[in-house]
This record gives structure tokens, C-alpha cells and sequence, in this order.
């Protein structure tokens, strides 16, 4: 028994039957088109490490090429990464173009900035105003704060109670104070005499051997009398408070229905450290300037001026 169908729905049954072939051409030259070699995960993990040891050897590098002192910064380097561990300089780069983008970020700049000076400089004769000399002459050290979890009227306090205090006075009032923001001035404190004494090089009198033989009995801004002994002693010359960013807030419910917001603020704390030898310069000025002020009479002896030959009134 034969089944009768056409001759083109036969052929479209029979290749229905076959699977489906895509016929594709792959080039050889460089192997365009091909499939990429798949690497295994530790040589990934291989290749990223020797990368980031390349960057992290050539942000270490303090010269931009090959210099005469080359083999003596190396050996130096060398010195210090076995002194040193090496997760303590992660993220410091002393390459020579990101050392200058910190340190010269405006050469044009630097340049008007130091031909002005040296301008002025000429102009003046070379002489060097008072407060000048005050600086080349005299240290002090501005410290602030993060912002705390307190009020500015709280904060304002104890600021009131350090202020004009000796750094070493200062730690004792707050150590015993019962206040919740007094550990963080502690903190503070401390954080701003160990940069003053090694970034400034200030409170090293008796180390360097400059204390006075005799102390000095010098009069304060607020009026009291202090013995100075060493001249390099530090305390808390201004000390001021600020207002931060606001924590968050709450909604505070009242009478009848009412309700209103409480705002939960922040402040911060700024500390101007000096040493001694700014109150002694004080002192000095303020008794020379009264042995140099004439004597106060009662009536003293004035010409008459605006006389008219006719009544004001």
C-alpha cells in the first residue's frame, strides 16, 4: 500500500527529521573568531597578584627614572621595609609626579606668590614687621575636634573651665569632671600636645635646657598671678566652641493635640596651644607700656580753643 503525498511536502518531511546544523567559519590568522582560552583561577589570581605588586613597587619609588643616587635609595628602602611592615605604607604613594600634584598643585601660582614677597621684601628694606618677628619667634598649634554629641551650651562650659589653664592643668579639671563630653576633651587634649611637641617642637624646655634659673611671677589676661619656670611650658591660649551638623531629630508631643520637632545637635571644640614665652612677651610689653605712659593730672593745662565773642546758648 503506497501513501500518495507531493513530491515537496515529502522533502519538507524528511529534513524536519534531521538536527539542526550551523555552518560557521572561523579565520586563522591570530586566531580572529576563535574561541578565547579560558584561564584557570589561580593564575587569574597569579597575574592580579604580580599587577598589584608592580603598582604597589612603583608608587614606593621615589624618582621618576634612573638617577646617579638610584643604588642608594634602594638600599635605604630596603633598610626600611625590613624595619617596617609593609601594610603600614599601603596607600601612600612617593612617586614624583603625585608627590609634586600634592605638594605644587599651582606652580604659577607659587611663583607670582614668591615674586611679590620677595618684592615687598625689597621694598621694605628687608625689615620685618611685629608680627612677623612674633611668628619666627613664638609657637602655637590650633587643634579641633569632631564633632560631638552634645550642644554648644553644654560644650561652652567647659571650654569656660580650661580656657587660660596650662595643658597639664586642663587634663586634671576634666580627668575629675563628672560631665559625658569631658573624656573626649581628654582625647583632644592629649592628641594636641603630642603634635604640638612633635610637629612643632614646642614644651621641649627642659629636654633642651631652657629653664629659667629663677621663675618669673608674670600677670595673666584674666588678672592672676603665675610663677613661670620653664618658658616652653604649654597652655590652652583661646579655646572656642562650634556649632556642627545635626544628628537627626524627634517629633516631641505636647498638650492638646500639639506636637513640635527636638533636634539632636552636634559641636565642635577649637584649641589654640601657645607656650609661656607668649605670656612673658605680654607681661613685658604691658609694664613697659605703663613705665612709658605720662602721669595723670586732674587738671591739666590746655589752651582754651573755639571762643567766639558771642554766647553758645
Amino acid at each position: 500500500m503506497s501513501l500518495h503525498l507531493p513530491a515537496r511536502r515529502l522533502a519538507q518531511t524528511a529534513r524536519s527529521g534531521l538536527l539542526p546544523h550551523t555552518q560557521r567559519r572561523s579565520i586563522s590568522w591570530f586566531n580572529w573568531g576563535g574561541s578565547a582560552t579560558k584561564k584557570s583561577a589561580l593564575t587569574e589570581e597569579l597575574d592580579k597578584r604580580d599587577q598589584q605588586k608592580k603598582i604597589f613597587d612603583r608608587m614606593q619609588d621615589r624618582t621618576a627614572g634612573e638617577s646617579v643616587f638610584d643604588e642608594e635609595i634602594k638600599k635605604s628602602d630596603d633598610g626600611q621595609k625590613k624595619s617596617s611592615s609593609p601594610d603600614a605604607q599601603v596607600g601612600m604613594s612617593r612617586a614624583k609626579e603625585h608627590m609634586q600634584r600634592a605638594l605644587d598643585p599651582d606652580p604659577r601660582w607659587r611663583i607670582r606668590w614668591q615674586r611679590k614677597k620677595v618684592m615687598q621684601m625689597v621694598r621694605n628694606g628687608g625689615k620685618m614687621t611685629k608680627d612677623q618677628r612674633i611668628k619666627m619667634t613664638e609657637k602655637e598649634l590650633t587643634q579641633k575636634s569632631e564633632n560631638l554629641n552634645t550642644s554648644t551650651k553644654k560644650l561652652m562650659f567647659l571650654t569656660r573651665q580650661i580656657q587660660g589653664k596650662t595643658l597639664d592643668d586642663a587634663l586634671t579639671q576634666m580627668r575629675y569632671s563628672k560631665k559625658k563630653t569631658a573624656p573626649e576633651i581628654i582625647y583632644v587634649l592629649n592628641e594636641a600636645r603630642d603634635r604640638a611637641i612633635v610637629g612643632r617642637g614646642m614644651g621641649l624646655g627642659q629636654v633642651n635646657g631652657e629653664v629659667l634659673a629663677k621663675p618669673r611671677k608674670v600677670l595673666t589676661k584674666d588678672g592672676k598671678w603665675i610663677e613661670v619656670e620653664d618658658p616652653t611650658r604649654l597652655y590652652i591660649d583661646q579655646a572656642w566652641v562650634g556649632k556642627g551638623q545635626n544628628r537627626g531629630m524627634r517629633i516631641q508631643y505636647h498638650a492638646r493635640g500639639r506636637m513640635s520637632r527636638m533636634i539632636k545637635p552636634s559641636a565642635h571644640l577649637t584649641i589654640v596651644l601657645k607656650e609661656e614665652k607668649t605670656r612673658l612677651r605680654l607681661h613685658d610689653e604691658k609694664v613697659e607700656k605703663e613705665a612709658k605712659a605720662k602721669p595723670w593730672v586732674h587738671l591739666p593745662n590746655r589752651p582754651v580753643t573755639a571762643q567766639r565773642p558771642y554766647y553758645s546758648w
